[in-house]
């Protein structure tokens, strides 16, 4: 496992698993289920392992991945999925009590990719989220898994029983729509067990408008940070597939059609850049209508202010979608090389993607992620 594998974004991991599905390759999926304490991923957080025990993604910061790919290779042997509990509370003479950074009980489900996540992929493939829920132990076998559609409701497989599902579907619609993985308890007078809730969101899009050479930067920061991303330009006499190679969709349009090339939902973030004051105006015009929620304009306060000017002579009103325009675009971090810029752009969409304010850690009150 390299660095550049350890710190793969999930679009990543679930592109790996998406490729496993489709070869003849075998590999496993590691899921932390559970977190007693703080550790550095959170419940949901994923890596996969492969037959050459190659590992893809992090679940910790680099101390269990070594002990991780061991297990995953009985995994893959026996095609039975296991539990890992590692006790890292502790500073002991043991092996897990080395300094290792985090302090806290953490769980880890292995299991073999199999036909079992085709209805993730599925779902994912159409831009929707998806619940699963895996048993861990009780009543019903290990592994087994339900499927929850935030339309549908459950599509259980033919092993999870009823009393389970009907048990755990408002919970684990509440956590869809937070984002959120956990693993609990239920017990009912038909059965127990213990169920890992795993939230799976689609991959977040980022659309940049305009081919200059202060795009790429924005491409590579998003591109680590997961996001899928798509470059619209309006001069087709630019290579753009060639001028950017890390982004994953190209297009050609006029300002006055871009709201028509792509889906422009709420899990779309947009960032205008063409540099050019009408291509900017008819292009924001375009956008601020869709169901995107973030719309970043780059360029200083007084550009901004002479577009509404002219917004206001033609007798159009942006005021209702005022929330969703950022502009001076990105956060306030200082930097003033590209990259610098890429950065704070990148992170205040993140921001706005993860529904959090952009203070200091140190500042906020409680764990620093939301449990």
């Amino acid at each position: 496992m390299n660095d550049q594998d350890w710190g793969a974004p999930e679009s990543e991991i679930l592109e790996t698993i998406r490729r496993v599905q489709k070869s003849n390759s075998q590999a496993v999926i590691a899921h932390i289920v559970s977190v007693e304490g703080s550790a550095y991923r959170r419940p949901g957080a994923k890596m996969v392992v492969s037959e050459n025990r190659v590992g893809i993604g992090n679940i910790t910061a680099g101390c269990l991945e070594g002990e991780v790919l061991d297990i995953a290779s009985k995994v893959l042997a026996t095609g039975t999925p296991l539990i890992q509990t590692y006790d890292l509370m502790q500073d002991r003479d043991d092996m897990w009590g080395l300094g290792v950074g985090c302090n806290g009980v953490i769980d880890i489900l292995l299991e073999k990719i199999d036909s079992s996540y085709q209805p993730i992929l599925d779902s994912l493939n159409q831009g929707k989220p998806i619940g699963v829920v895996t048993v861990l132990s009780g009543d019903v076998p290990l592994g087994t898994k339900a499927y929850y559609d935030e339309d549908t409701g459950f599509n259980p497989s033919e092993n999870f029983p009823d009393w389970l599902s009907n048990e755990v579907e408002p919970i684990i619609s509440s956590l869809i729509k937070k984002g959120k993985s956990t693993s609990i308890n239920v017990e009912t007078s038909s059965g127990q067990a213990r169920i890992f809730l795993d939230s799976i969101l689609p991959v977040p899009k980022l659309v940049i408008v305009g081919s200059g050479n202060d795009v790429a930067p924005v491409v590579d920061i998003a591109k680590i940070n997961g996001f899928s991303v798509s470059i619209i330009s309006f001069r087709k006499g630019t290579d753009i597939s060639k001028k950017f190679p890390n982004a994953n969709h190209f297009y050609y349009s006029s300002p006055t059609s871009i709201s028509s090339i792509l889906n422009f939902d709420s899990n779309t973030y947009v960032v205008i850049m063409t540099h050019n004051f009408i291509d900017d105006r008819l292009s924001l015009e375009q956008l601020i209508s869709t169901p995107i929620n973030y719309i970043g304009l780059l360029g200083p306060q007084e550009r901004f202010v002479e577009m509404l000017s002219e917004f206001e002579t033609e007798g159009t009103n942006i005021s209702p979608y005022a929330d969703k325009i950022y502009t001076p675009i990105g956060l306030d971090i200082g930097g003033g090389s590209p990259y610098q810029i890429a950065t704070s752009i990148i992170s205040e969409i993140l921001s706005a993607h993860n529904h959090r304010s952009s203070g200091h850690l140190r500042d906020r009150q409680g764990p620093i992620h939301d449990r």
